[in-house]
């Protein structure tokens, strides 16, 4: 009769031990949800500093507009070339706001640093901070499951604790009233950007843009100078050889022009009289070899009529 009690009593206690165990597997899933929900905290609060970080970056560099940074900043040829390969169309020449690339730079750099940082703190002591009701169970706990304990006093904790953090919130992790004061300040922000973006507002003076004119170019004008000097001595020309047949519009007088008469005519009084005929002779021309200085004479001309014309420009 004794063996008997002994089987059963062997048979209870095989069941109670994998329970037990259950308890424990189930107390360490809870524990690493706990830290999950501590790196989504982290990460919202890197998201948002760092949004802030961009914008306030942003705002002053485009306010103070610092000589010593560019105003754009273009994008590499080899890149934009690359991309355009890659997608199969010609991409044209990007270049981007120095305030907004200084301001990515440093709110990437500002999200990885926190969340890094708020990661490597203790999560699951945050989440006990964050939920006072269950702070001294869940760290009974944890330290059970580090230990490995699969005791009935452990599994009895485990399961405490477990009915315990199906009444707590994640949400604890995160201070709204930080959160909610972070969101306002980046929302004042933004209209502080774009109203900046708009006005094109500048503390620092940067001094106007280089850019050269024509009025800036050096010139060699010294003043009119005296006609003989540059056209020569005044010489007589050799008569030319060819005969020209010129057509001419009357647009006076009462004589008609016949267009076959050639001039001069015979009944004219000479050059210079009243009658309706036009004297002519043929012209004649200076060897091109004794024109000298043409552009001189040329540059010389532009310069009486630019002078003529700023004359006019200032008579009342």
């Amino acid at each position: 009769m004794a063996e008997p009690d002994t089987e059963k009593e062997t048979g209870d206690e095989d069941p109670s031990t994998g329970e037990r165990a259950q308890a424990r597997e189930r107390m360490a899933d809870a524990l690493a949800e706990v830290r999950r929900e501590g790196k989504k905290a982290a990460f919202i609060y890197a998201v948002v500093d760092a949004v802030l970080l961009f914008l306030v970056m942003n705002v002053l560099l485009t306010v103070l507009a610092p000589a010593e940074l560019p105003t754009q900043l273009s994008v590499p040829t080899a890149v934009t070339e690359r991309i355009g390969a890659a997608v199969g169309r010609s991409i044209p020449r990007a270049s981007f706001p120095m305030g907004a690339v200084a301001g990515i730079a440093v709110g990437l750099f500002w999200l990885f640093g926190e969340y890094l940082y708020r990661v490597r703190q203790p999560l699951v002591e945050q989440f006990e901070a964050a939920n006072a009701n269950i702070t001294d169970a869940l760290r009974t706990a944890r330290d059970a499951v580090d230990d490995g304990a699969e005791t009935r006093m452990a599994a009895r904790l485990y399961e405490d604790v477990l009915d315990g953090l199906k009444q707590s919130s994640s949400v604890a992790l995160v201070d709204s009233r930080r959160l909610i004061g972070t969101l306002v300040v980046i929302v004042l922000l933004s209209l502080a950007t774009v109203q900046v973006a708009v006005v094109d507002i500048g503390l620092l003076d940067r001094g106007p843009a280089e850019t050269e004119s024509p009025n800036d170019r050096p010139s060699e004008y010294e003043g009119l100078e005296d006609g003989d000097a540059i056209l020569g001595d005044s010489e007589d020309v050799q008569a030319g050889d060819e005969n020209l047949t010129a057509e001419i519009d009357s647009t006076g007088g009462d004589e008609e022009i016949d267009r076959s008469q050639e001039f001069p005519s015979s009944d004219t009084g000479g050059p210079g009289s009243g009658s309706g005929t036009v004297d002519s002779q043929q012209a004649g021309f200076a060897p091109q070899e004794e024109v000298e200085d043409a552009d001189l004479i040329r540059e010389y001309n532009l310069r009486i009529r630019e002078q003529d014309a700023d004359d006019s420009d200032t008579d009342p």
